[in-house]
């Protein structure tokens, strides 16, 4: 499928011949993925990829032995919604041995089909036609469409080279009565750069007597770092 076209294709099947039906995309300027881009160049060049977290070990014998036992018992069926307790309850106890958060299993854990549909799944829940939201560049690449998909309004504000830090006299200057988010991505995809305790201390002073969200985006590929600074355990903005 190309994202790149406003329109799209499809055919529809009669008794005597079959006519292509025009659509229109919901996302008209949403381009093809940076992953696959560099994925695609990666591979007729013949260049190491670091556009995507591939491994390149083979998976543990012992974790496919484990797996098919797991559906010789039986457990192949639909999961929860919200995810199965036991695996929530286990990613609870982590956070709290790595990083020393508590968040609850049945309320403050769900289990999603990777990241981008955590984005998309929180974004369609929470944002509404005209709330805007504030993003940082260059920022993950589903955050914009995500908001487009919600009804909702980028707001777009270019991380300071070559540190990539947040211009906080900017995210003041674009604050309003609409929006409705602020999206934080920490340590940061592409950059790496990690919020420092000024920075938490200038979001909480901009949210502060505000109903604006926090979204927080933890990236999956740093998550055996610690880091001091790190959201998920600050008090002062778990609340938001």
């Amino acid at each position: 499928m190309n994202y790149e076209k406003s329109t799209l294709l499809l055919s529809q099947k009669t008794k005597t011949n079959i006519k292509l039906i025009k659509i229109s995309s919901k996302l008209p300027n949403a381009g093809t993925t940076i992953f696959s881009i560099m994925s695609g160049v990666a591979n007729e060049t013949g260049a190491i990829n670091l556009s995507q977290g591939f491994p390149n070990f083979q998976v543990s014998p012992a974790l496919i032995e484990l797996v098919n036992d797991a559906m010789k018992s039986g457990n192949n069926q639909y999961a929860p919604m919200q995810g199965l307790l036991p695996l929530r309850e286990r990613i609870s106890e982590k956070i709290a041995l790595m990083y020393g958060g508590n968040y609850h299993p049945d309320s403050e854990i769900t289990i999603t089909a990777g990241g981008t549909q955590a984005i998309n799944t929180a974004l369609l829940a929470t944002i509404h036609p005209s709330d805007e939201v504030i993003i940082f560049e260059p920022a993950y690449d589903s955050y914009a469409p995500s908001v487009e998909l919600a009804g909702g309004k980028v707001i777009p504000i270019t991380l300071l080279p070559p540190t990539y830090q947040i211009p906080w006299n900017e995210v003041k200057e674009k604050i309003s009565n609409k929006t409705k988010m602020i999206m934080i991505n920490s340590p940061h995809n592409p950059s790496g750069s990690v919020l420092s305790k000024s920075d938490i201390e200038e979001l909480d002073t901009i949210i502060k007597n505000t109903n604006i969200i926090i979204f927080f985006h933890f990236e999956k590929i740093f998550n055996v770092f610690i880091y001091i600074n790190s959201f998920i355990n600050n008090p002062i903005l778990l609340k938001k």
